[in-house]
């Protein structure tokens, strides 16, 4: 039982929000961290064409994500240029218009007839379903043969992670000085900017396909911004901002998996894994700079 169905589940989400996790670190400095948020619903067309071509959940599912998301972040780098509305007015109008176009695409591929991809997994995530069966015992994981009858969410969010930390580490001397420090932020050159800019993209499409592939919406909106926001109260450097976030995420699972074997014996109900997560997350992010007063080790959000 552990193995087959908790362990999968358990990867899946620390996968998904340790990608969450960076691309989040990435906006918040910038006041731009609903573009993350925003994200997670524009990406479903990408995923959607991406699967309907593939048959799978391969590099063809990232590759759409990618090339959505870079499509949104264009399209709102261009519409905040053109209105005098007030910040996030160009987020608010466009990523209705992905999401609405990705349900569209889902009905018109006859991918919502099948199961494989429906609204419901979408908007709430398919955690429970989640089954590993050839992974017996611990010595399992380390036949190839395991790992090639994986759920599919789970090595979408695996890979989605590997790829992000990857981007990270090697650029992180450059992210830590643009991101953590104001001064050296206004001499970044448009060249740079621009670099920045791709590597953000890419980071935020990995995410978000992770999380909407994996966890769903409603899990993704707040792994996007629950631990970041949280960790930024404590960190004053963009590793300790990872780390910290990294540890609120991990509580969340472990508070989550203790009230839904709590309510399971009490109650014997069975509540939605991504409702209780998203639950947690609020909380602790909320209670992060509570703690950050208290302790003398406040930051305010940008």
């Amino acid at each position: 039982m552990l193995l087959s169905q908790d362990l999968p589940i358990i990867l899946t989400l620390l996968s998904a929000a340790v990608t969450a996790i960076l691309a989040g670190s990435l906006l918040l400095p910038r006041g731009q961290i609903m573009i993350s948020e925003a994200a997670s619903h524009a990406v479903l067309p990408g995923l959607i064409i991406g699967f309907a071509l593939s048959g799978d959940h391969g590099w063809q599912v990232l590759l759409g994500a990618i090339v959505t998301i870079a499509l949104f972040v264009g399209g709102v780098s261009w519409l905040r240029t053109r209105h005098r509305l007030g910040p996030g007015v160009e987020i608010a109008a466009l990523f209705p218009v992905f999401f609405g176009l990705g349900i569209l695409a889902l009905s018109l591929t006859g991918l919502e007839k099948t199961g494989t991809i429906d609204v419901d997994h979408i908007l709430f995530g398919s955690l429970e379903l989640l089954f590993w069966f050839d992974a017996g015992t611990w010595s399992d994981l380390l036949r190839p043969a395991t790992w090639a009858s994986a759920p599919g969410p789970m090595m979408t969010a695996l890979v989605g992670l590997a790829l992000s930390l990857s981007l990270c580490v090697i650029a992180y001397p450059f992210l830590n000085r643009s991101l953590m420090d104001a001064h050296h932020a206004g001499l970044i050159t448009p060249v740079a900017a621009a670099v920045a800019r791709a590597l953000e993209t890419l980071i935020v499409a990995l995410a978000a396909a992770a999380c909407l592939r994996s966890a769903g919406v409603v899990v993704a909106i707040a792994l996007f911004s629950g631990p970041v926001i949280a960790a930024w109260s404590l960190a004053r450097t963009l590793w300790q901002v990872w780390l910290i976030a990294i540890g609120v995420a991990s509580l969340a699972v472990v508070l989550t998996y203790g009230v839904s074997l709590a309510t399971a014996a009490v109650l014997d109900v069975e509540p939605r894994i991504s409702g209780v997560l998203a639950l947690w997350l609020v909380v602790l992010a909320v209670l992060a700079p509570v703690l950050a007063q208290l302790t003398g080790r406040n930051r305010p959000l940008p």
